[in-house]
């Protein structure tokens, strides 16, 4: 496998630059809704997000910010963890979340947090792997 490198995507136009991948998680998702969606989590939560490459191909992504809760602390939300479908089992996903928790570390975080559809049992192991465990449900309700 070639070499796998991280950058952070700092500026808007290089998060909006992640779209393929995006993409291939949110399939009826448009350009310009992603960057409607992308302005207002940048402005809401500080939102930033990392990008994985081979050479200069994007072949993953992740999103994230701090927040704080009474449960858990200061922590590192993860959103939109997305690895290049052709490349998935290469060890990238595995290279992102080694970023993410340097990252987590560096923000004074006392805990990393994702969700997962259910359904998305493929990256699970993954998961387990590297030491997420399951904390509860994550409830939601159409408004």
């Amino acid at each position: 496998m070639p070499q796998i490198t991280i950058q952070k995507l700092s500026s808007k136009s290089e998060i909006l630059s992640a779209f393929p991948i995006i993409r291939q998680r949110y399939e009826n998702m448009s350009l310009e809704n992603y960057e409607a969606q992308i302005s207002e989590m940048m402005a809401m939560n500080d939102f930033k997000m990392i990008g994985a490459f081979i050479g200069d191909e994007i072949v993953g992504v992740c999103g994230y910010w701090v927040l704080r809760m009474l449960y858990c602390g200061r922590y590192l939300q993860l959103s939109s963890f997305i690895v290049d479908e052709e490349k998935r089992g290469s060890g990238i996903g595995k290279k992102i979340l080694d970023e993410m928790e340097k990252i987590g570390k560096e923000l004074r975080c006392e805990k990393i947090i994702l969700d997962s559809f259910t359904e998305n049992k493929k990256s699970h192991p993954l998961y387990f792997r590297e030491n997420f465990y399951i904390r509860g449900f994550h409830f939601m309700k159409n408004l």
